[in-house]
This record gives C-alpha cells, sequence and structure tokens, in this order.
C-alpha cells in the first residue's frame, strides 16, 4: 500500500469512493449533486489537502481537509471534509496512514487537526480509529430523523 498526495488525475476515482462513502451513511441523506461534489473535491485538491491510498494502482481510500477556523476566531486549523476507507481495506493500516500524513500538514504548519465524522457508516470503528490517532472526543451532533 502506498499513501501519496491526490492531484487533479485522482479527482474522478476520489469522487467514485465519496460516492460508495455516502451510500454507507446511517441516517439518510441528501442526495449526491454531482457538479456540486465534483467541484468540492476539486477544490480541496487545489486549496487544501488530500491523501490517497492505493493498493495496486487502486484506490482504496482517501483524506481530505481544508485550513478553516472556528466562526468566533482566526485561529486556523486543518480539518478534514472526508476520511474514508473501503469496507474491504478497513483491516488494513489505510486509515491510520491516511490521518497520520494528514496530521503531518497540520504539524508543519503549526496548526491543530480536527476530524471529524457525522454521517459515516461504522461510526464505533472510526471512533476508535481517531482515539488511536491521537484524538479526543467532543461533543455530539444529533440529527432530526
Amino acid at each position: 500500500m502506498q499513501i501519496r498526495k491526490a492531484g487533479p488525475l485522482d479527482i474522478s476515482a476520489i469522487v467514485h469512493l465519496l460516492v460508495d462513502m455516502h451510500n454507507n451513511a446511517e441516517v439518510p441523506l441528501s442526495p449526491i449533486h454531482s457538479e456540486i461534489l465534483v467541484a468540492k473535491v476539486n477544490e480541496v485538491i487545489h486549496r487544501g489537502v488530500v491523501f490517497v491510498a492505493m493498493k495496486e494502482n487502486m484506490l482504496i481510500g482517501s483524506i481530505g481537509g481544508k485550513v478553516m477556523s472556528d466562526w468566533w476566531a482566526e485561529n486556523k486549523y486543518l480539518s478534514d471534509l472526508w476520511l474514508y476507507v473501503s469496507p474491504d481495506h478497513r483491516k488494513s493500516s489505510a486509515g491510520i496512514e491516511l490521518i497520520k500524513n494528514f496530521k503531518n500538514v497540520g504539524n508543519e504548519a503549526k496548526i491543530p487537526v480536527r476530524l471529524g465524522h457525522i454521517f459515516s457508516g461504522d461510526i464505533d470503528r472510526k471512533d476508535k480509529l481517531f482515539e488511536k490517532s491521537g484524538f479526543k472526543k467532543v461533543g455530539s451532533v444529533f440529527v432530526e430523523v
């Protein structure tokens, strides 16, 4: 398995992966608007941070995010917009390695990193992955269903 920064030629594969992530959500979600999804992946590749996990020239996972700030402050942090590893590869080190590379970008920029997940499948497993990677769970999100 190889972890590398994503480039423009990865957009289609990342979009396909994120559609899979959307389809595996544990709660009903708004339908994907393909133009918005492709534009956001393109934006994050060019103005943010995106890593991909590759195995035998196949994309098996990705993390992408941007530098942001809280609505009440100027201090910056690196926040993920997505982290997804295909179900067949969740027992690999792909998730840990994607997070490690993402954290390294924040560390090099001397800004904290925030990871989150709201709708993803396998929520408890992802919590454990984040905790194993050195993050502390803070807060909850509630949705009307």
